[in-house]
């Protein structure tokens, strides 16, 4: 695994080395001799934007510059390189911020681990969370975070992401399933409330899908599937923020300009998988279930069909609830009104998965 560690002081003055990120480089390669590492350890501002543009040669950055607050902010590395694994970090002395505000910012940058880091006199500590609420290690040793860093990054680099293509210039109809449009609009607020994230982060609220079984018979023939859009407020979903797709050759395939959800690529493998099935509802709550995955799957990583067929032993029921350990749970159904039985419930935040590997 190539490493690219980006931290200390960035200013006009030359900037000012970090002796944290000289002790976290140090024990990522004791850890993992494999590792190739170079090191960017503080210096002038006027490096930063050609360090950014050298991230594209890594499988993963450590994004931890100090840059001062009066300095343009520097942060988009999945811009420069969207395959790299990001990894940033925090300084949250006191706990100025929440965790949710942390988990916003991971957000933000499209994080895939990040390290808040605090000082209590001459100790710090530290928590390994991911964007979803999951923290891998919570301590003050420098070795033990480590560990747990490069573990977290192997099995990251081993999980598998489905490739998505637009096809333009087709006029898709969206049928309009007013009764299930209206449970998403209402689960959504329950969900808002339960999980209470950040005013700006709606990720948490989760997705949902459909297949038309009247009315678009050849839709049901040719596989198509509607997917609420990536990145809206499930709070005011309406038949315009679903998004036509379908599943063939592994590619997921989309009609029109909006990217659907990026669960996409597990609902329509398991629609294929469970033929009774006719709407998905997708949460970061968990459900009043005893049935629950066993490992924690990133977002969009296809692993989780393998997770949930690990858990169904029968593919031709008409209703499900399974929790996604570490994620949340998913309600399949071939009709709305079991949607209504489904009780809800808040996950730990952050969820220890540290305890339960």
């Amino acid at each position: 695994m190539k490493i690219l560690f980006v931290g200390g002081s960035f200013d006009n003055e030359g900037g000012r080395a970090s002796s944290l990120v000289e002790k976290f480089s140090k024990e990522l390669k004791n850890v993992d001799s494999d590792v190739c590492s170079d090191i960017k350890n503080g210096g002038n501002f006027d490096e930063i934007e050609s360090i950014l543009e050298s991230t594209i040669n890594y499988d993963c950055v450590f994004w931890w510059p100090n840059i001062p607050n009066d300095y343009p902010k520097i942060r988009n590395v999945k811009e420069v390189n969207f395959k790299t694994l990001l990894i940033t970090s925090k300084r949250n002395d006191d706990e100025k911020y929440s965790f949710g505000e942390l988990i916003n910012r991971s957000l933000e940058v499209k994080a895939n681990l990040t390290i808040e880091f605090k000082k209590v006199g001459d100790i710090f500590s530290f928590l390994l969370f991911d964007p979803i609420g999951n923290s891998w290690y919570e301590g003050k040793s420098v070795e033990e975070c480590a560990k747990s860093i490069i573990s977290r990054l192997n099995f990251l680099v081993s999980i598998t992401r489905t490739k998505s293509v637009n096809i333009p210039n087709e006029n898709m109809v969206v049928p309009d399933e007013k009764d299930f449009f209206s449970f998403v609009r209402d689960s959504a607020e329950i969900f808002n409330r339960i999980i209470r994230p950040d005013k700006t982060v709606t990720r948490f609220l989760g997705n949902s899908s459909f297949r038309c079984q009247r009315g678009f018979p050849s839709f049901k023939k040719n596989g198509v599937v509607f997917v609420s859009r990536r990145n809206i407020d499930k709070r005011y979903i309406s038949k315009e923020n679903f998004v036509p797709t379908y599943l063939k050759d592994g590619i997921v395939y989309y009609y029109g300009e909006n990217k659907p959800s990026v669960d996409t690529p597990i609902q329509l493998r398991l629609y294929e998988l469970f033929p009774k099935i006719n709407y998905m509802l997708h949460t970061h709550c968990y459900a009043k279930s005893d049935t629950f995955t066993k490992t924690s799957i990133p977002c969009g990583a296809i692993e989780e069909v393998d997770e949930i067929k690990k858990v169904t032993k029968d593919y031709n029921l008409d209703y499900y609830i399974i929790n996604l350990i570490g994620h949340g749970c998913l309600i399949m159904s071939n009709n709305v009104g079991n949607f209504k039985k489904v009780e809800f419930y808040g996950r730990e935040m952050p969820e220890k998965m540290f305890k339960k590997i």
